[in-house]
């Protein structure tokens, strides 16, 4: 790496904490772009935390922005919530985009791999902050999907976690249709966590397989699995919250057929 890269990277370092120190963060993130992702993944491995903060606001607009989840990853992993809270919600917006777009031409499903098992350790962080971590669970199922090899969060481990909000983030980015394993931690979920939003959503995905074909006979696997507990539980939830059941209404209208 040449003197003059250096300079230059220097440069733009500059211009952009210049910028965010006036608090103008749409100028911070142009100079970053007018930098180039390669300043401004200096700016994010930097331990200066208006740099950082520089680095996330220009991150996801950047050229080549995918190959940014690994540095982004690596500032959402630090004990800063200042940095890792925007570094992580800055790495959805990447993730989102990719589901979007598509892997670019210049980018193989393997190099997404590593990105990948970084944001799947951070989902699976206890006691890290939980907008970090559901971010994560987001962004793996999200490079699950462009790279076609899933992850695992371990449901029945993540069903156990503490704090709901992680629970009900891996519940709803379960992959579609719900594999035959799955079923049963999701049904204990159903009838018993003690968070009905979690409890619900366990209900929604469990239950959206039966909307294509809601025959008694296709549903009965997952209302075996549900059981007498569940089912119990599920209409409560109804009761109390009529509008919010949607998919999870299919499961008490297959099993009134019984």
């Amino acid at each position: 790496m040449g003197w003059s890269w250096i300079v230059a990277a220097a440069a733009g370092i500059a211009s952009m904490r210049a910028a965010m120190e006036r608090g103008d963060v749409d100028e911070a993130a142009h100079q970053g772009l007018l930098a180039g992702p390669a300043v401004i993944e200096k700016a994010l491995a930097s331990n200066d935390r208006t740099v950082v903060l520089a680095g996330i606001a220009a991150a996801p607009r950047a050229e080549g922005r995918g190959e940014l989840l690994g540095p982004l990853a690596a500032v959402a992993g630090r004990g800063d919530r200042r940095v890792a809270i925007p570094a992580a919600y800055a790495a959805r917006e990447i993730a989102r985009d990719l589901v979007a777009r598509g892997l670019p031409d210049d980018l193989s499903k393997d190099e997404a791999l590593p990105w990948r098992a970084g944001f799947v350790g951070l989902a699976r962080r206890a006691g890290g902050f939980i907008e970090v971590r559901t971010s994560a669970v987001e962004i793996a199922a999200a490079l699950d999907r462009v790279t076609g090899a899933p992850s695992d969060l371990g449901l029945a481990a993540s069903l156990a976690d503490p704090d709901p909000a992680y629970r009900r983030a891996v519940v709803e980015h379960l992959p579609q249709p719900i594999p035959e394993k799955q079923r049963a931690p999701l049904a204990k979920a159903v009838a018993a966590d003690a968070d009905a939003g979690v409890a619900l959503a366990a209900a929604h995905v469990l239950c959206a397989d039966l909307a294509a074909e809601p025959e008694v006979a296709v549903a009965r696997p997952v209302l075996d699995a549900l059981g007498g507990a569940g089912l119990e539980r599920l209409k409560k939830l109804a009761a109390a919250a009529p509008a919010s059941v949607r998919e999870a209404a299919r499961c008490l209208a297959a099993a009134a057929k019984k």
